[in-house]
C-alpha cells in the first residue's frame, strides 16, 4: 500500500469551483485545507466537502493587511510532510510563520500567483528571499514559472490552473450559418470585467445578441428596448449541466475586461473566446494565448467592428478557435494535471 503524504494547504479561499481539485488530491494525500470564509469575497462554498479536512479561519484585517490567528500553531504541529502555503504577502501570519520556524523550510512549498498587483524592488527582494529558502514553488501558469526562474533563480513548477476534469469536456454545438453572432459571458459581475462594453456593442449593432450568466448580473444596466427585444438576457448563478444550454446557444465567448477561469469554461464546452487585449488578466489567460484565441481592444469600436465583421463573413473560424482551445486544455489544463503536478512536487520533498 502506497504512502499518502500528510499535506497542510493554506489558501485565501476554498470555493465550490476548487472542490473537484481538493477531492481528487484528497484521494492521494491526507489533505487539510485552511482558508477564509468564502462569503468574505462573495464566493460560494461547496455544499459538501469530501476526501479532505477543512479548517476555516477568518482573518483580522487592517488597511489591506491580514492576520489569521492560530495559523502558526497549526503549521508547527508535528507530522506534516509538506506545508503548501499561498504566497500572499498581505497575509502576515503566513510570512511570519515561515520566517520564525526554519525547521519547516525543507518541507515548505509556496503556491499561487507569486507576483502581486504592485511591484517594488524592496518587495521583490523580500519575495526572492522567502522563495529561495523554501523547498518548492508552484505557480498558476507556465509564464509565471518562467518569470520566477528569471527573477529569482528558483525552479518553479506550473500546475496550469483549471477547474475541468478530463471527463467534463463536451462536443461543441457550432452553427453552420447565422445572421449575426451570439456572444456569451459567464462569471461573477465585477467592475474589472467591463461588461458594459458588451451592452454598448449590442446597442449599436443589431446583429449582436448577448447572454450574461452569473451572480449579480442584475447590476448590469441594459436599455429597456434591448431587453424587450430579447437580444440581451441576464441569468443568475448557473453551474454544472445547467450551463450547457447557454454555451450551446453561443457562437463565441466574449470577455471585454479581466479574464480568469472563463477560459477553462469555454474550453470545457468547446467554444472559442475573444479577450480584451488591454486588460490585466489572471494566469488562465495563458491557455488562450497558447491556443491562438483572438485578443482585441474592446475599448476601440473600430477594431471590435472589424473583428466581428470578419468573423460573421466566415463563421468557420469559430470552430477552429474552439477545437484548438479544447485540444490544448485537454492535454495539460485539467484537474488531473493539477493533482499530478502537485503530487510530483510534494513527493520530491517528503521522499528526499
Amino acid at each position: 500500500m502506497s504512502y499518502h503524504p500528510k499535506i497542510l494547504m493554506v489558501l485565501d479561499y476554498a470555493p465550490d469551483y476548487r472542490e473537484a481539485f481538493f477531492r481528487e488530491l484528497g484521494l492521494k494525500a491526507k489533505l487539510t485545507v485552511v482558508a477564509q470564509p468564502c462569503e468574505a469575497e462573495s464566493l460560494t462554498a461547496p455544499r459538501v466537502r469530501k476526501n479532505y479536512e477543512y479548517i476555516e479561519i477568518p482573518s483580522k484585517h487592517i488597511g489591506g493587511i491580514y492576520w489569521q490567528p492560530g495559523l502558526r500553531a497549526l503549521a508547527s504541529k508535528i507530522g506534516w510532510d509538506v506545508i503548501c502555503m499561498g504566497i500572499n504577502l498581505r497575509h502576515l501570519a503566513r510570512v511570519i510563520t515561515f520566517l520564525s520556524i526554519p525547521s519547516v523550510w525543507g518541507k515548505w512549498v509556496w503556491r499561487g500567483h507569486i507576483f502581486g498587483k504592485t511591484e517594488s524592488q524592496l518587495v521583490n527582494y523580500f519575495r526572492g528571499i522567502i522563495l529561495r529558502r523554501a523547498a518548492g514553488c508552484l505557480t498558476y501558469s507556465e509564464v509565471q514559472a518562467k518569470e520566477v526562474l528569471l527573477r529569482f533563480g528558483v525552479n518553479a513548477v506550473s500546475f496550469n490552473n483549471s477547474e475541468v476534469r478530463v471527463s467534463e469536456f463536451r462536443q461543441g454545438v457550432h452553427a453552420a450559418k447565422r445572421d449575426g453572432l451570439n456572444l456569451l459571458f459567464v462569471g461573477r459581475y465585477q467592475t474589472r470585467k467591463r461588461l458594459e462594453r458588451l451592452v454598448n456593442l449590442a446597442s449599436r449593432r443589431p446583429d449582436i445578441s448577448l447572454r450574461f450568466v452569473g451572480p449579480n448580473m442584475d447590476r448590469i444596466e441594459v436599455p429597456q428596448a434591448l431587453e424587450e427585444s430579447g437580444r440581451v438576457k441576464k441569468f443568475g448563478k448557473t453551474s454544472g449541466e445547467a450551463l450547457n444550454k447557454h454555451f450551446d446557444w453561443a457562437d463565441l465567448v466574449a470577455n471585454p475586461g479581466h479574464v480568469g477561469l472563463l477560459v477553462m469554461n469555454a474550453a470545457r464546452h468547446q467554444k472559442g473566446i475573444v479577450i480584451d487585449s488591454e486588460s490585466r488578466h489572471a494566469p488562465e489567460y495563458w491557455l488562450a494565448k497558447e491556443a491562438g484565441q483572438p485578443f482585441i481592444d474592446f475599448s476601440d469600436c473600430k477594431s471590435v467592428d472589424q473583428f466581428l465583421n470578419g468573423v460573421i463573413a466566415d463563421l468557420t473560424i469559430l470552430k477552429v478557435w474552439a477545437v484548438d482551445l479544447q485540444n490544448l486544455a485537454k492535454s495539460k489544463y485539467t484537474i488531473e494535471y493539477m493533482v499530478d503536478t502537485h503530487l510530483k512536487v510534494f513527493n520530491n520533498i517528503y521522499e528526499s
